[in-house]
């Protein structure tokens, strides 16, 4: 049982749990199960049932979950793991921290396959983490040979997916997702812009990783963004046909219109503190690339874009595109693990129900991978929810976030499941880099904002 917090050492973790007397949302249907016995052996949840009739088996710890709920761990399944090994370290403490069980790095490079293989061996304790490999678009390569070249190394060398991030030609765009359909890799990312929102559907791109891909225009332009509101009906009508998974992405989004307006207000933040101090120093007034290129005026505009996402967000939902909680960690603003909580909150202001908003950071999130064909870790049957044989990877709540989904945030204790040999958790800690060190890798391209 990891206890949440930054601050505090985390114990090495007891081979077999028993959660007492808990209220569990198993994530498998609307629904919570009161006081009940969940027990965890090995990793794996091996048994669920009514907490009178349930044995707790012998030689293990107890916990007693009197009072509160038991739900899979959450997933954010857009961050990026930038910067030097010191402030990744000190990420991985932060996604830890706030109940995040699982991650995407959307932008990879070598270090980051080591780093999944730490924690996936149980060297380093951290979520689960997958990862894309580096862009696959203009200038990286200008052919379509190009593409498939790169998408075949990327396969051999073991990333996850392949990233779209610019421009293609439509040659290239088609080779794209071609070749990534031959080597068994899902392709995801922005839409090419350049070649407009219909040559993502007709080549059926696995995921999109941010709403505002629709606002833009051939041109990159969002000048036209009112039109595209009377277009989400038939927009959600193409996302589910086509199978495409969205990651709105809302919070990355609004925080570029609050940091136009007031950048001091989002530096003040109490999350902030968490934050490596070089990245932290990054978002400043003197480097940062977002009130470089808005001031205060150009707000309202970021705004007004941002209501119609909210209503893409509402209606894609309600219409059964299948949405996951992507947040753009550590892009500029958004603090990494405490986005996930504020990503879920920004589901239900925009009109999504408190469970399905909390169903794509958890049971969305492991469908998406298992269709992927990602290994879930453990070898578990199956992943983000809490039924017997799925992965133990647990977050319990001071009370039910169905009812207030601000409840995500009344953490108190993170389950992660560690391979044997780690030797027990290390002590999450709070590190600072090394002086004048900048991340890097984690800008969001040009144009996403008004134009």
């Amino acid at each position: 049982m990891l206890l949440a917090g930054i601050a505090p050492a985390l114990a090495a973790q007891p081979r077999a749990v028993a959660f007492t007397n808990v209220d569990v949302l198993p994530m498998d249907s609307d629904r919570l199960l009161r006081r009940q016995t969940v027990v965890v052996e090995g990793g794996i949840v091996r048994q669920v049932g009514p907490a009178a009739t349930t044995r707790v088996p012998r030689d293990v710890t107890v916990i007693d979950g009197t009072g509160k709920v038991l739900m899979p761990a959450l997933a954010d399944l857009h961050v990026h793991m930038a910067g030097g090994r010191d402030i990744q370290l000190a990420l991985l403490d932060m996604f830890i921290a706030n109940g995040v069980g699982t991650i995407l790095n959307m932008r990879g490079a070598p270090e980051h396959i080591e780093l999944r293989s730490e924690i996936a061996e149980g060297k380093r304790l951290g979520p689960s983490m997958y990862t894309v490999g580096p862009y696959i678009n203009e200038p990286f390569v200008t052919t379509a040979d190009d593409v498939e070249r790169m998408v075949i190394d990327q396969k051999r060398v073991g990333y996850d997916f392949v990233k779209l991030h610019g421009d293609l030609s439509r040659d290239g765009y088609a080779r794209l997702n071609a070749t990534a359909r031959r080597v068994e890799l899902k392709v995801l990312g922005h839409a090419p812009r350049n070649l407009g929102i219909d040559a993502m559907f007709e080549e059926r791109q696995y995921a999109l990783v941010h709403a505002e891909e629709f606002i833009y225009d051939r041109s990159n332009s969002s000048r036209d963004f009112r039109e595209v509101e009377r277009r989400i009906p038939e927009l959600a009508a193409r996302m589910k046909a086509g199978g495409v998974w969205l990651m709105p992405n809302l919070t990355a989004f609004k925080i570029i219109g609050q940091q136009a307006r007031d950048l001091s207000a989002i530096l003040a933040r109490p999350e902030m503190q968490y934050l490596p101090a070089p990245v932290r120093d990054g978002w400043g007034p003197a480097t940062n690339p977002y009130t470089r290129r808005f001031g205060p005026q150009q707000a309202p505009g970021i705004f007004e874009r941002f209501e119609v996402l909210q209503k893409l967000t509402d209606t894609f939902d309600s219409t059964g595109v299948r949405l996951l909680i992507g947040t753009d960690a550590l892009n500029t603003g958004v603090v990494p693990g405490f986005s996930t909580h504020d990503e879920l909150a920004e589901f239900v202001t925009a009109g999504v129900k408190p469970y399905d908003a909390l169903r794509a950071a958890t049971a969305n999130a492991a469908d998406f991978l298992a269709e992927a064909g990602i290994r879930r870790p453990m070898n578990a049957t199956c992943s983000g929810r809490v039924l017997r044989g799925c992965v133990a990877d647990l977050l319990l709540l001071g009370a039910d976030p169905r009812t207030d989904i601000s409840n995500t945030r009344r953490i108190a204790g993170v389950q992660k499941p560690v391979q044997p040999g780690n030797g027990g958790a290390r002590a999450a800690r709070r590190v600072r880099g090394r002086g004048g060190e900048r991340v890097r890798g984690c800008q969001r391209r040009a144009g996403d904002a008004p134009q």
